[in-house]
């Protein structure tokens, strides 16, 4: 970060394409010379060493950073970012790209733009040997956090089997108390052994029923999956 600051005062000999970036063989102004080793710094402070992008790693993908974020972070307004940006990318230090995501009604929608560090810049200040080591380092980092991330979620995801199972189990458990409780004696007409075991059948066809209906609505409750069960298994004895 330091040897930004040499910028300021030898720009023509330290970055000489950056000096050059306006178009113009007068020496940059100070104040655009300022503003680019502001904004230097702050895409360097949040530089991804490994891929050398201007973002956060996650599990969930890389994270670019927009330039309204960048600009807070620099203390300079938009605008002034803006021009102090489009300097850096004429003089090949940084590079810019801008994806784009295809919405559901057929239209783009603009994502943050990916900003990446040159390795030239790194160069410049005699940096380019520690550059590579530090790389080498930082991507044996990311690919172990990566590892960690994937650890993660299959812990999650085996809680979350786990959970659902049980749920289901006791779901399952109080079907069978109900049919259980259905099955009591209760005071009516005698019926013969026949009606019986097709009473018994037509239990545990329901609760067989009910517990399918449970696993394709998980929010429906119990009386509501031993009701549907009950309408499609009369429907089919009525056939």
């Amino acid at each position: 970060m330091e040897r930004l600051k040499d910028y300021y005062y030898r720009p023509r000999k330290v970055i000489p394409s950056l000096d050059l970036a306006n178009g113009s063989e007068r020496q940059q102004r100070s104040e655009r010379r300022e503003a680019c080793i502001c904004l230097m710094a702050a895409l360097l402070k949040f530089t991804d060493v490994a891929s050398l992008r201007v973002g956060i790693p996650t599990k969930d993908g890389f994270v670019n950073l927009t330039v309204d974020l960048i600009a807070r972070h620099t203390g300079m307004n938009l605008k002034r970012v803006e021009r102090a940006l489009h300097d850096l990318k004429a003089a090949g230090l940084v590079t810019v790209s801008q994806p784009r995501q295809l919405k559901e009604d057929g239209t783009w929608k603009g994502l943050a733009a990916v900003k990446a560090i040159s390795r030239h810049l790194f160069a410049v200040f005699g940096l380019g040997s520690m550059l590579k080591y530090e790389r080498d380092k930082a991507s044996k980092r990311l690919k172990k956090k990566q590892r960690q991330w994937e650890q993660d979620a299959e812990t999650e995801k085996g809680q979350n089997t786990r959970t659902g199972r049980a749920r289901f189990g006791l779901f399952m458990g109080g079907m069978a108390s109900q049919v259980n409780d259905k099955r009591k004696p209760k005071p009516k007409p005698q019926t013969t052994s026949r009606q019986s075991r097709d009473d018994f059948e037509y239990r545990k066809q329901q609760m067989v029923r009910a517990g399918e209906l449970k696993q394709a609505n998980p929010d429906w409750s119990r009386d509501k999956c031993f009701e549907e069960a009950d309408k499609q298994l009369s429907g089919r004895r009525l056939a």
